[in-house]
């Protein structure tokens, strides 16, 4: 081979190399799986004794970067808010529960560098379902469910644990109008980003 040929292959896997990082960090978006804690904040608007007790809450969500600190995505999430037992002279006594099902967009926005720990901020606003059951000690129940439009806000911390994975700490406040008394809960959650 003549040097113009070594040459174009020296310059080829030049390029090969330069790229590849290039295209490797180049990230669609990141899909986050995330788990906690959720409890009433209503101070007595399902229960005339108190708040629920609290409950699992679940969800998932798809972020794409929109600039440099700011992400927007979609998130999906089941809020159990728990139950209550209650004591009623006219209705009798029995318990009483409520969950949240959600969907909504939602805007990040990160306060610190993109790579290493970093806090950010999160609002969001969409459809929340939220149903609600009433079981009673003499037997039958009576339940009901309303589709709402909601908001939240909350904040939270994210740190690397993996090149392409990001562990997140968010906590939470919503807030849905309801008939009657609006619906108002806080979630505490961890999650896994993953980047694809």
């Amino acid at each position: 081979m003549n040097r113009n040929h070594w040459g174009f292959i020296l310059l080829t896997a030049i390029l090969v190399v330069a790229v590849t990082p290039a295209a490797n960090a180049a990230v669609l978006g990141t899909l986050e799986v995330n788990a906690g804690y959720s409890k009433d904040a209503n101070s007595g608007s399902y229960v005339s004794d108190g708040t629920l007790g609290g409950g699992v809450a679940f969800g998932a969500g798809y972020y794409r970067s929109l600039a440099p600190m700011l992400n927007w995505g979609i998130e999906v999430g089941m809020d159990n808010l728990g139950s209550s037992d209650f004591n009623d002279p006219l209705f009798g006594s029995g318990q009483v529960s409520a969950k949240a099902f959600r969907i909504n967009p939602a805007l990040r926005i990160n306060l610190g560098a993109p790579v290493g720990p970093s806090i950010f901020m999160q609002v969001a606003g969409g459809l929340y379902n939220v149903k609600g059951e009433v079981k009673f000690d003499s037997g039958g129940s009576m339940n009901g469910s309303d589709t709402k439009f909601g908001a939240n806000v909350g904040a939270g911390v994210g740190f690397p644990i993996a090149p392409k994975t990001r562990m997140s700490l968010l906590g939470q406040y919503h807030t849905v109008a309801t008939d009657g008394t609006s619906t108002n809960y806080f979630a505490v959650k961890a999650g896994l980003g993953f980047s694809i």
